[in-house]
C-alpha cells in the first residue's frame, strides 16, 4: 500500500539551497553559477482523513501527494537533475517522502540551477531534456477520477540569499489542475411524486489537459441535443469514462420520498474536471430520468432529461462564468430541485440554473445552486 501524505497548499514545498562560502556584506548575493550547490528539501505536511471519490470534500482539505517528480532546471529550462518522490528508500534518484518531510539533504546540485518544478501523482513523465516536454504531457480526464490521485503542479524561482545567510530559497505551491463538481441529491417538486435516475452525465468538458494545467478549445467536448448520446457505453460516453464523467444505473436508481441520492451514508456524485487556474467554461450536468409519476396523471415517456446549464453562487446569487482548478463546486442537499417544466425528452434544451457553494489549495468549496 502506498503511504499517503497531504500537503499544505501555500507551503507545499520549501527548498533551501546552500552554497560554499558567503559574503559579509548586507547586499543580496547573485546566484553562484560556478560552484555546485547543496539542497535541503523539506515538505510541509498536515494530516487529513482519507476519502473516496464519492465522499464530499470539506473546505480547506489539503491536497494529497502520493508520489511525485522533482526537477531542477537552468534558465533555459534544461533539466539538470531529476528525483522521484516516493515511499521507497532514498537513493541517488529517489527521495523518501518521510525523510523529505523531516528534511533531506541533496548535494552537488549543478551551480546554474535556476528553478524548481514539482509534479505530483502523475507517472511516466520524462526525466531529461527540457522541462517543456514535461509540462506538455497530455492527461486524459478519466485519469483524474480519484480525488487523492489528481495531477498536482507547481514551480518556483530560486531567491538569492541575503548576507550573512548561506542558503537560497524556493517555495513551490503544489496545486491540483482540476476542479471538482459535487452533487448531493436530486429532488422533485410540484406534480412529480416519483422518478428514477438512469444516469448522470457531464457535458461541455475538456477531455484532456496538459500537465502544467493548460486546456485548449480543441479538447472541449459538447455532445449536443441528441438523446441517444446520453446512455450507457455510447460512443460519446464509453465505458472508460465511467465514473469519471458519468454514472449509469441498471436497474435505475429509485427516488425515495421525491429525493434520489447515491448509495451510502454521506456520499455525493462527484466529478473531477480539467480547468485552468484563471477559469474555464462551466460544464453542464445532464440527468436522465425514467418512470416519472405525477399527481395529476400527466404521462412522461422515458427517457426525460434535466439539463443543468450553469451555477449560481450561494453567496450573492451571481451566475458563475467559469470554474477554476483547485475549487470544489458543491451542490448542497435540496439545491437541485426540479418540476415538470424542467423536463425535456431531448437533453441540452430545457435548461436550469442551480446554486453552488464554492468553498483552494487547500481545496476551496464553492456553494452553488443549479441553473435549470
Amino acid at each position: 500500500m502506498k503511504k499517503k501524505f497531504s500537503y499544505l497548499a501555500l507551503l507545499a514545498i520549501v527548498l533551501l539551497l546552500g552554497f560554499s562560502g558567503c559574503s559579509n556584506s548586507e547586499d543580496t548575493e547573485p546566484v553562484d553559477n560556478a560552484n555546485p550547490k547543496s539542497v535541503f528539501l523539506k515538505l510541509g505536511k498536515s494530516t487529513v482523513t482519507p476519502h473516496s471519490v464519492s465522499t464530499p470534500v470539506s473546505n480547506g482539505t489539503d491536497v494529497v501527494l502520493q508520489s511525485g517528480d522533482l526537477y531542477f532546471v537552468n534558465a533555459s529550462g534544461a533539466i539538470l537533475k531529476h528525483y522521484t518522490l516516493t515511499s521507497s528508500t532514498t537513493s541517488a534518484t529517489n527521495i523518501n517522502m518521510t525523510e523529505a518531510h523531516n528534511g533531506a539533504s541533496i548535494t552537488n546540485l549543478p551551480g546554474n540551477t535556476e528553478m524548481v518544478y514539482v509534479i505530483g501523482n502523475t507517472s511516466g513523465l520524462p526525466t531529461s531534456g527540457n522541462i517543456s516536454t514535461v509540462q506538455e504531457v497530455a492527461l486524459q480526464v478519466e485519469s483524474q477520477d480519484d480525488i487523492e490521485d489528481v495531477n498536482l503542479y507547481g514551480s518556483g524561482l530560486l531567491v538569492d540569499p541575503v548576507s550573512p545567510a548561506t542558503a537560497y530559497t524556493c517555495e513551490v505551491d503544489l496545486k491540483p489542475t482540476v476542479a471538482r463538481i459535487e452533487l448531493t441529491d436530486i429532488t422533485s417538486n410540484g406534480v412529480i411524486t416519483d422518478f428514477k435516475v438512469d444516469g448522470i452525465f457531464i457535458d461541455n468538458y475538456f477531455s484532456q489537459a496538459l500537465v502544467k494545467g493548460s486546456v485548449t478549445g480543441t479538447d472541449f467536448v459538447e455532445n449536443g441535443a441528441v438523446a441517444a448520446a446520453f446512455n450507457d457505453e455510447t460512443s460519446e460516453y464509453p465505458a472508460g469514462l465511467k465514473p469519471a464523467i458519468y454514472d449509469f444505473y441498471d436497474p435505475a436508481l429509485s427516488a425515495s420520498t421525491k429525493v434520489a441520492k447515491p448509495a451510502g451514508t454521506g456520499t455525493v456524485w462527484a466529478y473531477n474536471l480539467f480547468a485552468s487556474s484563471t477559469g474555464s467554461a462551466v460544464p453542464r450536468i445532464i440527468i436522465r430520468l425514467s418512470d416519472i409519476v405525477t399527481s395529476d396523471g400527466s404521462i412522461y415517456t422515458a427517457p426525460q432529461f434535466i439539463t443543468v446549464k450553469g451555477f449560481k453562487a450561494v453567496s450573492g446569487g451571481a451566475s458563475l462564468t467559469s470554474i477554476e482548478s483547485g475549487k470544489i463546486y458543491k451542490i448542497a442537499a435540496g439545491a437541485l430541485t426540479f418540476n415538470d417544466t424542467d423536463l425535456s425528452p431531448i437533453p441540452n434544451l430545457s435548461l436550469i440554473d442551480i446554486e453552488v457553494t464554492v468553498n483552494l489549495v487547500s481545496w476551496t468549496v464553492v456553494g452553488v445552486t443549479p441553473e435549470l
